[in-house]
């Protein structure tokens, strides 16, 4: 499976916005929400491993934001980033073997993302974004509000994947 980009289709009125998503043969078992207070948190390089590797369905619900991805799998397009720049309604398909991560462009930004495997901690890898060559490239000597653990990551190629 390869990453996919869509757009929902969305209506909008005085009311708001409603969009709606059809995914077939997909059984997500768990809704994410990442609420985002200012623009510039970075969120990521996240995946998880082995047999509790996710699919990832992520999608923008406020804000925008630079979602990127890194093809962890063994093939053609190892290590190979691919990069989105996603608004209000734009969806990204993330497939089992790749880190996942994201920088919001703007205050109040809200992504949600539905996972096909639950969390588990003991899967759970944080990788440090500046050891992905096209990441750092874009973003070093920039100023990120991230987390500690992800501020912490242990580098790629440093952790079993």
């Amino acid at each position: 499976m390869e990453p996919i980009l869509s757009k929902s289709i969305a209506v909008a009125d005085d009311r708001g916005v409603f969009s709606a998503t059809s995914i077939e043969d997909k059984r997500w078992i768990q809704t994410n929400v990442s609420y985002n207070r200012v623009k510039n948190v970075f969120r990521g390089m996240h995946l998880q491993k082995g047999k509790f590797a996710q699919d990832k369905l992520v999608k923008v619900v406020n804000g925008s934001i630079v979602d990127m991805i890194v093809d962890l799998r063994k093939g053609d397009n190892y290590l190979r980033l691919y990069t989105y720049n996603m608004e209000i309604g734009d969806e990204l398909l993330v497939p089992k073997g790749f880190a996942h991560g994201f920088l919001t462009l703007e205050e109040h930004t809200v992504v949600q993302y539905l996972v096909d495997a639950p969390y588990t901690p003991s899967a759970d890898v944080s990788l440090n974004w500046k050891s992905f060559e096209g990441i750092k490239e874009m973003y070093e000597g920039q100023d990120f509000l991230m987390s500690p653990k992800d501020a912490n990551a242990p580098d790629f190629g440093t952790v079993e994947i």
